[in-house]
């Protein structure tokens, strides 16, 4: 177990994650007070304006990750949002290329074979910590964890049971700003391989990164 004084530590972090139709119904005060921190003011209009509208149109379900204050009794006496995430179905379309020996390539005019496939997935479209909560660790299956990597560890552990039980999908896919690129490392994301070819879209001028859930097989010759 790491040092607790390294890091600031709560000692009760009690989680709920609920989809946002129903938190905009129960806690929309409380959505309305989210701030991902200086810089990431985005964030915040997204939960609030234009997450349901996302839903909407098809563009992404979202889902907000809640800390609930219990009293002496059990019962709920508050709830802080402390992140929220968006999830939308992709594909990352990659290229097979593979060498041809010189008499096919003779014949064929060009030197590779080249097909274009799609890794189906699921993006993570939005991600967001409530500036609250960055940085701050609780205890977890006897190891210090931040918050931040027990909401990443939870959607990876619900992306998976999803594939494996609802819809078929090899991976899961997002666009990461460059501070946040060792945190998805950490968590199992790996830049996509030179043979990816992720679809464009407003997030493309940031990292592509992927963790692969089942085998994935490519070819790519140099």
């Amino acid at each position: 177990m790491e040092n607790k004084s390294k890091h600031k530590h709560i000692m009760n972090f009690n989680p709920d994650v609920m989809l946002l139709e129903q938190a905009y119904q129960d806690y929309l005060y409380e959505i309305q007070k989210f701030n991902a921190g200086k810089g990431y003011e985005n964030f915040n209009d997204f939960v609030v304006d234009e997450a349901n509208d996302y839903k909407n149109i098809g563009d992404g379900v979202t889902y907000t990750v809640w800390n609930v204050f219990l009293d002496d009794l059990g019962k709920e006496e508050k709830r802080e949002l402390v992140a929220y995430y968006t999830l939308a179905a992709t594909s990352i379309p990659y290229e097979d290329r593979i060498r041809l020996d010189e008499e096919e390539a003779a014949e064929e005019g060009k030197e590779f074979d080249i097909q274009i496939y799609g890794i189906s997935a699921i993006e993570i479209k939005m991600f967001a910590v409530d500036e609250k909560y960055q940085n701050i660790f609780f205890e977890y299956e006897g190891q210090d964890l931040p918050i931040s990597a027990w909401i990443m560890r939870n959607i990876i552990s619900y992306l998976e049971n999803l594939s494996n039980t609802v819809v078929g999908f090899k991976a899961i896919f997002l666009h990461s700003v460059p501070q946040a690129e060792s945190f998805y490392e950490m968590n199992g994301f790996n830049k996509v391989k030179i043979n990816m070819k992720p679809l464009q879209c407003i997030d493309s001028e940031f990292t592509s990164m992927y963790l692969a859930l089942k085998e994935i097989k490519m070819n790519y010759d140099d």
